[in-house]
């Protein structure tokens, strides 16, 4: 199980970081934002793809992803490619 300062990571997120990942997205950085709530923060860069649709996942916009669970965030830093990825 992947883990960022001790805090495990919740499968929502964790399938998150693994579609990006395997679509060529690196993690640029990953920090423990609250341990009480296990709320995680994470940063990759990667040229744009579509973004993929898993359970408790909320996409809060063309950069930023988050999960029910925690509250985790996934922040994209993306490579400027075609039109919205939302669509």
């Amino acid at each position: 199980m992947r883990r960022v300062d001790e805090c495990p990571v919740c499968k929502p997120i964790n399938d998150v970081l693994e579609y990006f990942e395997d679509n060529n997205f690196s993690i640029v950085s990953e920090k423990l934002d609250d341990y009480h709530f296990h709320q995680l923060y994470f940063k990759l860069k990667g040229k744009a793809i579509q973004f993929p649709i898993i359970e408790k996942i909320k996409i809060h916009s063309e950069t930023l992803l988050m999960c029910e669970c925690h509250w985790s965030k996934v922040e994209l830093d993306i490579t400027p490619a075609q039109k919205s990825l939302l669509t």
